[in-house]
């Protein structure tokens, strides 16, 4: 009798159970018992609770009979282990020589888990296990009879099944792995001739006798059993890591076969260079949806294949998420944005054309690298034009150049093609606002809250345009909103939203006549300073208010605290300097007006208090010279021209007399004249008035 092997398709003669050529074992069909060691027709097993009816098939250690539960005449399947080399003397099996009694009680113990690992795993398209028992020197498991056809038995004798037909089988089955994997086991034998197709068109998966315990990405010993060309790589080894993964390579080699009638070239052959044969080259009718799941479920390296049976049930049902994708889904969830980038990047070298993800990579970009950002979104535009966010993206990297007019353009294309993304509404109100056009600014901020009410940077947005609109109360009510909502969040992100938030809030109470008698401003100053405590805005403002009151001592502790912190803004340290003028601390305001110029070279108030104040400690040169930058930076300051009158005043030669006595008049003038100009003749007066005591006509 010549048998061919199912697994290689070598013609094996004589008796052998297992194939010569690649030791898979060989498939017998007797409808009747014919062996010498199989049970007959009729025997009773389990005190003659079941009755062995014919034999189904033989393989590796274990011989299944269809067999009949006698209580109430059900038809069971009964799996009996029958160890290599065995032999039968009536019912009973004589054990070899060969095999130790210690390997035996494994032997035993390995079949008893198979029964264990089958109860665990309850699941419509997984055999039920009825009952296990020792019996005749042996062991035998009584499972659900399950009625019909491999689906490498429907291969041979039907032909090829539809697509759609074997992707529905697929997917239960692929179900049933869901199961298998939760319980931390892998079947690690999946093949057609290892899927049943019953009369009700059901998927089983059967013959969980290579089953083995494993933890996802743990190296554990296992035996290398598997099935060449259904079988990954790792599977190989004696030692590897072991994954769900592992059973998808067999699953998708499965659909390979069935698709293409081929089966696939083995891992090991394909572990130098790929020889795998893509499945449309064989079948072109395969669609390339389903070669694209194959082909990724039979990757070489665990990590681009689908991790889980639900991403392999996702990609059949049309929802495909390659793993580089889904990886980058799950490390932006831990916020490692950095390296979700790289996943991205993975997607797109193997999936140049893959807009969605170009697009999210755009998205993650926008957080860390304006510049690489812009070459994402541009891409993702040329594979995906008509997805509004990424003209979002480059439109709020404009924003973050002060781009104004080029971000508006960009941001209302996006808004166009995405009109429900709150943030593109809400950057859009951001860039209208900064041109001045605070009717667009209120249209798109509108928008945005209509889309998410409860975004804070939107509600932030609404407050800072009502400032500067002058509508205190819709300021103040807006402000209050998106500050409640962002300290719910308690994240870095709404910490910097408080930053800026916040100063609008106190602008608006100090502006609305309502609260001017309350104490709202500084209730929430100070709120501002501890939920914040970082940002020199809020110490800042705490110094200011208490200047107001002329609480200066307490005001210049409060300045020097927000100076020391990180980005303190320019009108902090001009109040410091003027804080400390009031407290006749010529000499550290002196140095605070200079650390600010050294920074702000060009600001004419700065310059002015500077020179003043030199002037004030007697450093008449060096007064002169930052009274004269003043005018010359803001050329109608009437104040500083005054104050450089005085200085030069003040610069005398050796012998009493006035250096620079033309300058002395062209300065004074010039104050007198701006004075005038500026509606303050009380002090354009007092210069003229003294000068003409003096006798001299300006």
């Amino acid at each position: 009798m010549s048998i061919t092997c199912i697994v290689c398709g070598h013609i094996n003669t004589g008796s052998n159970n297992y194939c010569t050529s690649c030791g898979a074992a060989l498939e017998f069909e007797e409808t009747v018992s014919s062996s010498a060691y199989h049970l007959p027709a009729g025997t009773l097993l389990r005190q003659s609770h079941y009755r062995i009816e014919k034999v189904l098939g033989e393989g590796g250690f274990g011989i299944t009979y269809q067999g009949i539960y006698l209580p109430n005449s059900a038809k069971v399947a009964i799996k009996e282990l029958w160890p290599e080399k065995a032999a039968r003397m009536g019912k009973t099996i004589t054990w070899p020589p060969s095999i130790a009694p210690i390997d035996r009680q494994r032997q035993l113990h390995k079949f008893q888990l198979e029964a264990s690992y089958l109860q665990k795993c309850s699941h419509p398209n997984i055999p039920k296990v009825y009952d296990w028992f020792e019996e005749n020197n042996t062991a035998y498991l009584v499972m659900e009879f399950i009625s019909g056809k491999s689906l490498y038995k429907i291969l041979q004798e039907e032909g090829f099944l539809s697509e759609e037909k074997l992707k529905g089988y697929f997917i239960q089955v692929a179900e049933a792995l869901t199961v298998v994997h939760s319980n931390q086991l892998l079947h690690r034998d999946i093949k057609p001739d290892n899927i049943l197709i019953d009369h009700q068109d059901r998927a089983v998966l059967i013959d969980f006798g290579a089953t083995k315990e494993f933890i996802a990405g743990q190296t554990r010993e296992m035996s290398a059993t598997l099935s060449p060309g259904y079988a990954p790589l790792e599977q190989y080894s004696y030692r590897s890591k072991r994954w769900p993964a592992t059973d998808i390579y067999a699953l998708c080699a499965s659909m390979y076969e069935l698709l293409t009638g081929q089966l696939p070239a083995q891992a090991t052959e394909r572990a130098g260079s790929e020889t795998l044969i893509p499945p449309r080259q064989l079948a072109p009718q395969i669609t390339p949806q389903t070669e694209q799941v194959i082909l990724t479920g039979m990757r070489m390296k665990v990590e681009e294949r689908f991790q889980t049976a639900e991403e392999l049930i996702d990609a059949l049902k049309g929802k495909f998420v390659s793993p580089s994708q889904r990886k980058a889904w799950g490390l932006l969830k831990q916020g490692k944005l950095a390296e979700a980038v790289q996943a991205y990047q993975k997607c797109l070298t193997n999936q140049p054309n893959h807009g969605e993800a170009a697009v999210e990579l755009a998205l993650v970009q926008m957080h860390l690298n304006d510049a690489q950002a812009e070459v994402a979104a541009e891409t993702a535009i040329r594979l995906q034009p008509n997805d509004g966010r990424s003209y979002g993206v480059l439109g709020l990297v404009n924003c973050r150049k002060s781009n104004w007019s080029t971000a508006v353009k960009q941001l209302q294309q996006a808004a166009d093609l995405a009109p429900q993304e709150v943030w593109i509404q809400a950057n859009l109100a951001w860039a209208w606002g900064k041109l001045g056009n605070w009717q667009q600014a209120e249209s798109a901020v509108s928008k945005a809250l209509q889309i998410d009410s409860n975004c804070t940077f939107a509600l932030g947005l609404q407050a800072w345009i009502n400032v500067n609109q002058q509508q205190w109360k819709r300021a103040i009510r807006t402000a209050t909103q998106a500050l409640f909502k962002s300290k719910q969040a308690q994240s870095r992100e709404s910490q910097q939203l408080q930053q800026w938030i916040y100063p609008y809030l106190i602008i608006a109470l100090e502006k609305a006549v309502v609260t001017r008698q309350s104490r709202d401003v500084e209730r929430r100053i100070i709120e501002f300073t501890t939920q914040v405590p970082d940002s020199a805005v809020a110490w800042g403002l705490k110094g200011w208010k208490q200047a107001v009151q002329g609480l200066w001592p307490e005001a210049l502790a409060n300045f020097d605290q927000a100076s020391q912190k990180a980005d303190v803004p320019s009108w902090v340290s001009l109040n410091q300097g003027i804080t400390q003028e009031h407290l006749q601390n010529y000499q550290g305001a002196i140095q605070t007006y200079q650390a600010y110029i050294q920074k702000f070279p060009s600001d004419a108030f700065a310059l002015f208090r500077l020179g003043t104040l030199l002037g004030k400690v007697g450093q008449w040169a060096q007064a002169r010279s930052h009274l004269e930058k003043a005018v010359q930076l803001k050329p109608d300051y009437a104040e500083a021209y005054h104050n450089l009158g005085w200085v030069l005043l003040n610069i005398r030669t050796v012998d009493g007399q006035v250096e620079n006595f033309r300058p002395l008049l062209s300065a004074y003038r010039q104050a007198s004249e701006f004075y005038m100009q500026q509606y303050q003749s009380e002090l354009a007066g007092a210069i003229r008035q003294a000068f003409q005591i003096a006798g001299v006509e300006l």
